[in-house]
């Protein structure tokens, strides 16, 4: 079974404050409560950090870092919805600054919590009626929703208000996000216009070359995404990543030979290799058919490495029964089936892979 859980690792909270500058200011005799706050953060004494992050907010009401510390310091003690809150009070303090938008996006993907991300975005919009930043953050959030036409006329406005004027990164953002969003509706060749055109001025970003090659993949031009997809892949600075997020958009575009390529060139990259990379080839090989020896030998050191993941073990029980050891296959989808809650999301496909392995073992 191919893995859909995210594959980038979990997001660190300092991580995402070293978008925002502190400055130290040396020689003032005040307690500098945001400094406090940021040092409580970082030795995770996150109760210590958000009272401190909250005086410093009464320090000055005009800076939305002590906004940010609060929130992640609410991230830290498991309060989600306390955490989105900051944020959005941050946002509304310097609604300008891209790495908010971007914080709270990430905080909400990272808690599997898309649509308190809408919510949110939906709000601000209320306040913020003329800002084009929130326009595509709530058009994205739509979009990762499925809920296309509502990202529609967000995204297409976002794109139109961001002039030159307006920091690349985020611009970039909002014209992928509206190419994905063309590319759902099956509008490919005006997801291909609103892409090229990006990438004229960024023909670095991984995120604008993910998007046009799926959209290439899409319309059926086959080399035209390889050579966008092996250029993102040359120019990424992470290439373990962008190999696997590559490996994925042809795998999602049905060209599971080139997702092979790609999660065997991911596999290259220095360190032990993670489990879901692992598995997601081997997954890959079983569906295609072929170097069912590999795919046994990458399907086990997945399951060793995470002996309780149902996932893992459909997918080492699947290369098995693809061997003809239908006794063996059934053994390791006994132990899939008895580790997954009846109400759980895999529980009904492990019988069903179970159902199939009996049926052939009783032939």
């Amino acid at each position: 079974m191919k893995s859909s859980r995210i594959t980038a690792s979990s997001i660190s909270c300092c991580a995402l404050l070293g978008v925002f500058v502190i400055e130290n200011h040396c020689g003032l005799n005040a307690v500098d409560h945001a400094q406090l706050a940021f040092h409580f953060l970082e030795q995770k004494l996150y109760s210590r950090a958000l009272l401190e992050a909250r005086r410093a907010a009464r320090q000055d009401r005009d800076d939305s870092t002590p906004h940010v510390i609060a929130a992640l310091a609410q991230l830290g003690l498991g309060h989600l919805n306390d955490t989105v809150a900051s944020l959005r009070t941050a946002i509304l303090t310097d609604p300008e600054a891209p790495s908010l938008y971007a914080t709270l996006r990430d905080i909400c993907i990272q808690e599997g919590r898309i649509d308190l991300a809408r919510d949110t975005f939906r709000s601000l919009l209320d306040d913020l009626p003329g800002n084009w930043q929130v326009r595509a953050s709530l058009g994205w959030a739509h979009l990762r929703l499925d809920e296309n036409e509502e990202a529609l006329p967000l995204l297409e406005a976002a794109v139109a208000e961001a002039d030159s004027s307006v920091e690349r990164e985020p611009r970039l953002f909002a014209r992928a996000q509206l190419g994905r969003t063309y590319m759902d509706l099956e509008r490919f060749d005006d997801a291909a216009r609103i892409l090229e055109q990006a990438r004229e001025f960024d023909q670095d970003s991984l995120l604008l070359g993910l998007a046009l090659g799926e959209c290439y993949l899409l319309q059926g031009h086959a080399s035209a995404a390889d050579e966008v997809l092996s250029a993102a892949l040359s120019r990424a600075d992470n290439a373990v990543a962008a190999a696997v997020r590559i490996a994925r958009t042809y795998y999602d575009a049905g060209s599971r030979k080139q997702a092979i390529v790609y999660y065997e060139r991911a596999l290259e990259g220095e360190g032990s290799a993670p489990a879901l990379i692992l598995n997601n080839l081997a997954w890959a090989y079983a569906e295609e058919g072929i170097e069912l020896d590999r795919a046994e030998n990458l399907s086990r050191e997945a399951v060793k490495s995470d002996a309780d993941n149902v996932v893992y073990l459909d997918t080492y029980a699947e290369v098995l029964y693809l061997q003809g050891r239908h006794r063996r296959a059934m053994a390791i989808m006994a132990l899939a089936i008895e580790l997954e809650p009846e109400e759980g999301d895999q529980y009904d496909y492990l019988l069903q892979q179970m159902q199939k392995f009996r049926g052939v073992a009783d032939l």
